[in-house]
Parts: structure tokens; sequence; C-alpha cells
């Protein structure tokens, strides 16, 4: 055997590329820096939550040196964290509700159904995805005002479904879309009309979609400050980020007590999202194409 053969890789062997190597290593390194740079303050949040007063201001960086778990109970206590918890489950619960109600009924008419117009309905649709909020906020308090829901959940749960209705139908249609028609028509010759073919035969297989709806929209609905700050004025009725805010605006000096609260709400919904990154991404592409 010649020192030839001894280099020469052996049959079906991956042949050694340095260049393949030190791409893969590059890109490992990036991923680690975008980690460490999203997980920084999450983890800056969880240690402050744990040390006092005094200790926060003096070693403020640093790791606590005595956990003081303390702070947790008294921001519940105190910034009444449970009860924001409470009332943002109900919101988001009714908003959520309405939302895939009114979505997917749309969704499933422009998917299946042919009519004049629907080219410029879908296109109506859309256009809602490109209007901020912010601008069209005196008409809206005029026509909750006009309604009678003004300061109510069900009103603020409107919003926050209207908010996120065109983006629902966008996905849900799409998906929609990529769903043969052959169970459809089956159903139909058992009897079974538009509805009952919806929500028995189409959302069953449209769930990544309908999940990464209810993901997205859920952690919207979850975070939002500005309706629900502006629309929501009764303080027995404030969600999670409104509580935060008047807890901050109270207490401002307790740094501690305050991350405590803020960890408190933050890590579940990292959790949530963390559980259900994979049907997230899924509903993003499943229904992408035909």
């Amino acid at each position: 055997m010649t020192d030839a053969t001894l280099r020469t890789p052996a049959a079906g062997a991956p042949a050694f590329r340095p260049g393949v190597l030190g791409g893969r290593l590059l890109a490992y390194a990036a991923l680690l820096i975008a980690v460490m740079q999203a997980m920084g303050p999450v983890v800056w949040v969880i240690a402050g939550s744990l040390k006092d007063r005094s200790e926060f201001y003096v070693n403020p960086w640093g790791a606590p040196q005595a956990w003081n778990w303390a702070n947790y109970s008294e921001a519940f206590e105190i910034a009444h964290v449970g009860d924001y918890i409470v009332n943002s489950l109900i919101t988001v619960g009714m908003g959520l509700a309405i939302l895939m109600f009114t979505a997917s009924t749309t969704a499933y008419a422009l998917a299946r159904f042919r009519f004049r117009g629907q080219g410029a309905v879908l296109g109506l649709i859309l256009c809602t995805m490109m209007i901020p909020p912010d601008i069209l906020t005196i008409p809206i308090f005029v026509t909750m005002r006009e309604l009678g829901i003004l300061g109510t959940r069900f009103g603020l749960a409107c919003l926050y479904a209207a908010g996120g209705f065109g983006m629902a139908v966008f996905l849900l249609r799409s998906y929609f879309l990529a769903i043969p028609t052959d169970l459809e028509e089956a159903a139909v010759i058992e009897g079974a009309g538009p509805l009952k073919v919806l929500w028995f035969v189409i959302l069953p297989l449209a769930l990544p979609g309908v999940l990464a709806v209810i993901i997205i929209q859920s952690m919207s609905m979850w975070n939002d400050l500005y309706l629900a700050f502006v629309f929501l004025r009764d303080p027995d009725l404030a969600t999670v980020p409104v509580g935060l805010l008047n807890f901050f605006q109270r207490d401002q000096i307790d740094w501690p007590r305050l991350l405590a609260a803020l960890s408190a709400l933050t890590v579940p919904v990292l959790i949530f999202y963390a559980m259900f990154q994979r049907r997230f991404v899924e509903g993003f592409t499943a229904g992408a194409v035909k």
C-alpha cells in the first residue's frame, strides 16, 4: 500500500473541507450571539427580581447573592398581578373566540365560493393590515360609545379581533386553498351544510394554520398596551400591560418588585411560545403551496 493510497479517503466517506467547517462554525457563532442578545434581557430581569433593593443598586448586573423569592409574593399582593392575569385571560379569550369565528367563516367563503367582487373584498380586508390603530383612535372611540361597549371587556375584545382579522383571513384562506375538495364534496353528499363542512372537515385539516393564528394573535392581544389603556379605563378591568404601567408609576423606585411582577407575566408567555413554536412554523409553511 503506497502513501498515495493512505492519503485517499475511503469510498463513500465525506471529504474533509475546511471551508465548510469554517462556515458552520461561523453560523453557530452568529446563532449563539443572537441567542445571547435575545435571552440576555430576560436573564437580567429574572436575576434582578431575586435581589433585594439595596443589592440591586449596588450590583445591578451580577447574579443575586441570596435569592429573595419574597419579591414575587409581594408583587402579587401589592401589584394585584393575579387580577391582571385573570382580566387578560378573559379579554384575550373573548377576542380569540370572536376572531376565529369571523375569520374562519370569511376565509372559507373567499376560498371556496365564487361571487362578484370577491377580489375587491379580499383586497379591502388585506388593506386593514396596513392601517395602524393609532390613527383611528377617535373614530373607534366614537363608534364604541355609540354602540355602548366603550370601557367593557367585550368592546376591547372586539377591537382585538378587528385588529387581527386581516392577517387571520389571509393565512387561513391560503391554507384552505391547499386542502383538496374531495372530503368536502363527500360531506355535502352526506347532507352537511357549509358550516358543518367548515367546523368538522376544514378546520381539523387546517389545524396548524389555526394554531398559528391563535399563537400570533394571543401574544399580540396579551402584550397590547395602547388599546387597553385608551379604551378600558376601569382599574378593576385592567389587563397585564396596563397593570404593570400603573404599578411602575406608583412604585417606580422598587425595581426588584417591579421586575418580579414583570417576570411572573413574561416568562409564561415565553414558555407558551417555546412549546408551540413548531406549530407556529407549520402554520406558516404548510399552506404556502397547493
